[in-house]
């Protein structure tokens, strides 16, 4: 006998829960809160992603799948386009979803990273946010070697270091209520310091 179909699509699921955690937290997050935004009951919650330290780590999963990853296109996808134009396109639509009101403001792996030195925050979720986090920086600062911008690999990684520096800043900005126009403006400084000291 087939087993009943579950009420529920798991992607919307994982986005509604997703949404709890970016803007509560982890720790602020409880079962309850999940169970009653999702629409089912605790046992349900565990059938469907296991405890709460699972479902988090799916969360991280999906916000890195969904809004974070679609974001580096312009900088893997063949273009002739200028490096630093490739970086600003990049980034410029990661300062849009930071500042998107259909969703929490800021960023849920910034968010998270800052709370991460907590005992009860899952260790596996620190690990994959920083393998992301060092995915990306390796990313950008071989863009920015083989483009030219530097030839010199520790400059192109010191770099690609302190863009993200630099947009993760922005992401806490905008969380507290800075707006989009000034958070690419601060990114555009960012770029043109980069564009500048390589004299290109």
């Amino acid at each position: 006998m087939a087993g009943r179909k579950r009420s529920f699509d798991r992607d919307i699921a994982l986005d509604k829960a997703m949404r709890i955690f970016w803007n509560n937290g982890y720790a602020a997050t409880s079962v309850a809160n999940l169970t009653s935004e999702l629409g089912i009951n605790t046992p349900s919650l565990y059938a469907a992603f296991g405890n709460k330290e699972q479902l988090f780590k799916e969360v991280i999963a999906h916000y890195i799948t969904q809004y974070t990853d679609p974001c580096y296109r312009h900088i893997t996808e063949p273009s002739d386009t200028h490096v630093i134009e490739k970086l600003r396109a990049c980034f410029y639509e990661l300062i849009q979803k930071f500042s998107d009101t259909e969703t929490p403001l800021g960023c849920l792996l910034v968010k998270s990273v800052n709370e991460s030195d907590s005992a009860a925050f899952p260790e596996e979720a620190t690990r994959h946010i920083k393998q992301f986090g060092f995915k990306t920086q390796k990313l950008i600062g071989a863009l920015i070697e083989s483009e030219g911008v530097t030839n010199d690999s520790a400059s192109a990684e010191l770099q690609a270091r302190y863009l993200l520096s630099v947009l993760y800043g922005l992401a806490t900005q905008i969380r507290a209520g800075e707006s989009q126009q000034v958070a690419e403006s601060v990114m555009d400084y960012a770029l043109n310091s980069i564009q500048t000291s390589s004299g290109q």
